[in-house]
Formats: structure tokens, sequence, C-alpha cells
């Protein structure tokens, strides 16, 4: 019979080991601060370097074989705006025909050789584009571009196109049919989104999106975060009673302790030290959430309190799930390294929901999701993403299919595991057969 007061004492002295560690203190206060450091540093770089590179004055090279463009089409340099006809005169563009639709500058060429010699000096930057003669009956363009233009070169070519075509369509139509009739066809739709929600209320389409975005990036960080700690949790047990078996500390804990109250104590101690760096990590979200509170009400975006109020009961029965099962698979082990390698197989069946996140979140009650809702090593995650992303379609049935197959599983974890963590406490110096395992386990009925 399991005392509590021996497993008091050992939860007890457990969590306050791990939590007077230098370690601990770092992963639990210092990561999240670092992280949110690094996150809005890099954000802020990559958000300055994109509006630049997409705000920066572009010339584009034009080579027109088909004929489709008239003298008409082309400019001087004095009709350039200050900005463009400065920079047109340090490309050496200032004599040459120029057309400019905001920051693109559309710069007529004689030839393609022309082209592939500015484009390969890189004095035009996004590169130059060729009507093929056939132009007419096939719509033939090539387009010469830098080498290694990456991802912001087709984020500029996504923006440079759309002017070309408008400036092609438009010479194509001209004095062929009415001015109005000719707009329409240039522009002929101006879309104005509404998403009809359940119930019939619409919202804006920019409300959908920024909700979209929003539902997606939690449950992945909070899936993230609810992953790590379990694990973070579950390595501390196994280092825990690796060093114990290591440092013949476990022989003074037999003496005075029984191995189910040893293990229990465990699990209870530093399942207390993972809940509180589990809440200090997942309360970067709702702290996020209230800095930019005044925008999501405006929007009418709400939190996934579901998953969120949710999240710390899946952590501790994911916790005592996984923690009993590397625990009792961990002490078989001689040594540290060879216990984190026999407990890797369950690290692995933990964060296995990750491989199908984007299926997750494009089908949350589809049968994948439902299958992984029922299966103890992927509930936790999978139910924190449905209720993410769609909380409406997650019913009491899937809440209560999830916690009642983590509780059988934690029961019969526990069970298969102390008699696993007894034989590997006892056995301590070497790593037993399966064959002396099962011998002991027998003996231990």
């Amino acid at each position: 019979m399991i005392r509590a007061a021996k497993v008091r004492a050992i939860a007890r002295f457990e969590f306050v080991t791990v939590a007077r560690r230098p370690g601990f203190l770092l992963v639990t206060f210092g990561l999240p601060l670092f992280f949110a450091g690094i996150a809005g540093a890099l954000g802020t770089v990559q958000t300055s370097y994109f509006v630049r590179s997409m705000e920066r004055l572009g010339f584009v090279g034009l080579v027109d074989e088909a004929g489709v463009l008239d003298d008409n089409v082309w400019t001087t340099s004095e009709e350039l705006s200050d900005d463009a006809r400065a920079a047109a005169v340090d490309h050496g563009f200032g004599d040459m025909p120029m057309r400019q639709f905001g920051k693109d500058v559309f710069v007529r060429l004689e030839s393609v050789e022309d082209a592939r010699r500015l484009v390969g000096t890189e004095t035009l930057e996004d590169g130059a584009y060729v009507l093929e003669e056939n132009y007419l009956e096939g719509g033939a363009v090539t387009h010469y571009a830098p080498d290694e233009t990456g991802a912001m070169g087709a984020a500029r070519r996504s923006a440079i196109e759309p002017s070309m075509a408008r400036l092609l369509r438009d010479r194509m139509l001209r004095d062929r049919i009415d001015d109005s009739l000719r707009e329409r066809v240039l522009a002929p739709m101006e879309v104005t989104r509404v998403v009809v929600a359940a119930g019939g209320a619409e919202r804006s389409g920019e409300r959908r999106g920024l909700e979209t975005l929003f539902r997606v990036g939690v449950p992945f960080f909070l899936g993230v975060f609810l992953l790590t700690a379990l694990l973070f949790s579950s390595g501390y047990l196994v280092q825990t009673v690796a060093l114990d078996k290591e440092s013949k500390i476990v022989e003074v804990l037999l003496s005075s302790a029984e191995p189910d109250e040893i293990l229990t104590g465990k699990l209870l101690g530093l399942g207390a030290a993972g809940l509180i760096q589990f809440f200090v990590w997942s309360s970067m979200i709702v702290l996020a959430a209230a800095v930019f509170a005044q925008r999501l009400i405006a929007l009418d975006i709400e939190l996934p309190w579901a998953a969120l109020g949710l999240s710390p009961v899946l952590f501790v029965l994911g916790y005592l799930f996984f923690g009993s099962l590397m625990l009792s698979t961990g002490s078989v082990g001689s040594g540290i390294a060879e216990s984190q390698k026999l407990t890797m197989g369950w690290a692995m069946l933990a964060i296995s929901p990750l491989f199908v996140l984007l299926l997750l979140i494009e089908s949350p009650h589809g049968p994948l999701a439902l299958f992984l809702t029922a299966i103890p090593f992927t509930s936790p995650l999978v139910l924190i993403v449905r209720l993410s992303v769609e909380p409406a379609g997650v019913g009491w049935v899937d809440i209560l299919v999830s916690i009642t197959s983590l509780v059988a599983a934690t029961w019969l974890a526990l069970r298969i595991g102390s008699r696993l963590f007894r034989i590997g406490l006892l056995l301590s110096g070497s790593r037993p057969s399966w064959r002396e395992l099962w011998r002991q386990a027998r003996l231990s009925d």
C-alpha cells in the first residue's frame, strides 16, 4: 500500500531540487523572453527588409519584338517622378524611353542582347521582359531574371507583372472599343468579400483572414509549448532516475520507501515543476493577445478560450501518461545516455501530430482528426488544435473520449510502468535482458 507521507516527501524533494536548478530557471523564465526578443527582432528586420524591397524603385527592361507598344506608350525621363528621374540617371537610363507605374519603371530596350547585358550586370535588378514575335497569337513572353533573386524577386515579380499586363491590354484595346468598356476590361472586378458565419451572420473578408491566421498560429504555438513542457518534464524524470541509479541514491531511497512510492512521488514532484513551466510559456500567448486586444475586439476575433482552459488538464493527463512510460522505460537503462535512447520512441509518438498538422488545420473534424483524438499518444495535441481552429465542431463527446482514453491509458501505463520501474531499480548497475524483465515481472505479481 502506497503511503501518502512518503509520496509527499519524495515529491517535495524532487520539486525543490529541480526548481532550484539554474537550468530549470533559465529554461522556464529566460527562454520565453529570449524567444520573444529574437522573434520580435527578426520580425522587425524581415518586415523592414520586405517593405523596403517592395517599395523601392524598380527598373524593368521591355523588348517589344511583336510591335504591340507604339511610341505613344513611352515618355522621357522628364515625365517621371523626381526620385525616379534621379534613379534613372544613376542607372544610365536618362536618355532612354520609359514608362512609370507607381514604383515600377519600364525601360524600352532595342534587342534581347541589350536585355541580357543589362540584366547580367544587375543594372536591371528586376530583369527584362521580351514580347516574342508571335505574342499576339500565343501570348509568348520571356523573362530574363538576375541570378539568385530569391523570395524577394518572386514577390517583386508578383507586383510588376500585373502592371505590365494592364499596359499590354490597354495598348491592344485602345481605339478599338469604347473607353468605358475598355476600363471595365482592364479592371473587370472589384470584389468585396463577405463571409457568412453560422446562423447567417456576416463578417468582412479582412476579419476572416486575420481570424484564420490567428487560429492557425495559436494551435501551433500552444501545441509546441504543450509538447515541449511534456518532453522537458518527462526528460527530467529520466535524468533523475538515471542519476539516482548511477550515484547509488536509489539504494538509499529503497531502504525507506517502496518503488511504487518513489515512482508516484517523482511523477508528482517533477510534474508540478513542469506545470509551472507550461503556465509560464503559455502565458506568452495570452500576453500577446492582451497587447493586440483592441485590434482583436475591433475585428470580433475571439481567443480560443476552450483550448486555453483545457490545456492544463491535457498537460497533467499527458504528463502522467508519457511520464510513467518514460520513467519506467528509462529506469531499465544502465545510464543516462541509454535511458534517453530507450525513451526516444515515446517522444516521437508525442510529436507525431505535428507531421500532419496542416491536414488537422484544414479538416479539424475529419476522420483523421477524430481518430487521433481517441488515441492517448496523440490526443492532447490534436484536441488543442481542433479547439483552436474550429471549437464549434468539437462536442463534449470528443472531449470525453479524449480524456477517458488518456485516463485509461495512464492507469494501464502506471500499472505496467510500476513493475518495470521496480525491476529497473532493483536491478541497478546493468540493463536487464527481456527474459530477465519477464521473469522479474512474474515474480513481482
